[in-house]
């Protein structure tokens, strides 16, 4: 089951994970969230891989939990392991070595929106609607919502939004910080595809090390600083490296080999 709900096609070193429950605007059963763990520890360990993109399938993005499948969890301790088996997808969204880019091409509610936000990019579709909409069912936020909405809009506004289930449209999260670009859904795909294509040209270990350190934002400068002097100090021992200097002197875009 888990092949059928998430595809995983390769283009241009670009990994991109399709969720593939249309019917329910991509909503997160348990072979779902499965599914989606599965193909992003194949995206991590892909070496042909340097990008990662999430998209759904059909008019969602993702609408959050499949009440069905929460309504069928019998204990409190099914339904504790269901919600953690879900942040597990965040947590591996962030801890990754590789960029990963949420491509919005639908509605993201819920749990799809702070899997959105979660990833190192997000780019939508205009017109697309990002809801915390846990208020409306009686439930409070997962998948590290709490954690990234309020880092990003600032604890008022993360109030609001889960307070009130207040849907944004793409545009609003695009001024809030939410959204990098906002795209007509005919070009969002190769709009993606194209800041995908970018990243994935760059050396790659520079670009876990930035990952890492970016996503330990709030550190003191103290530790900031040590942490660029032993990165700094790794990767000026790297072919790849040695690879800019010379393709920067012969004025050529350099190939970078991860090494």
């Amino acid at each position: 089951m888990a092949e059928e709900v998430i595809k995983y096609e390769k283009e241009d070193r670009i990994a991109i994970l399709t969720l593939n429950r249309p019917k329910s605007l991509n909503s997160m059963s348990l072979d779902l969230i499965n599914g989606w763990i599965e193909k992003l520890h194949q995206a991590e360990h892909d070496p042909e891989v340097r990008v990662v993109i999430l998209t759904g399938a059909g008019r969602g993005f993702c609408a959050g939990g499949d009440l069905a499948s929460l309504d069928k969890l019998n204990t409190t301790e099914e339904r504790r392991q269901f919600v953690a088996q879900a942040g597990m997808i965040v947590k591996l969204i962030h801890c990754m070595s590789k960029p990963v880019i949420a491509m919005v091409n639908g509605v993201a509610a819920g749990a799809g929106f702070n899997i959105a936000i979660a990833c190192d990019l997000c780019y939508a579709a205009q017109g697309v609607k990002f809801i915390q909409s846990f208020a409306n069912i009686g439930l409070a936020p997962d998948c590290g919502g709490y954690y990234f909405l309020a880092k990003t809009v600032g604890l008022a506004k993360a109030k609001e939004l889960m307070f009130t289930a207040r849907p944004l449209e793409a545009e609003e999260a695009h001024t809030l910080g939410l959204v990098n670009d906002v795209f007509p859904a005919d070009a969002l795909r190769e709009k993606t595809l194209a800041v995908a294509r970018k990243i994935a040209g760059a050396a790659p270990l520079a670009l876990a090390m930035m990952k890492k350190e970016i996503n330990n934002y709030g550190a003191s400068l103290e530790d900031t600083l040590t942490y660029e002097s032993m990165a700094m100090a790794m990767l000026l021992g790297t072919e790849d490296f040695q690879e800019g200097i010379k393709a920067f002197a012969e004025k050529r875009s350099p190939i970078f080999n991860g090494k």
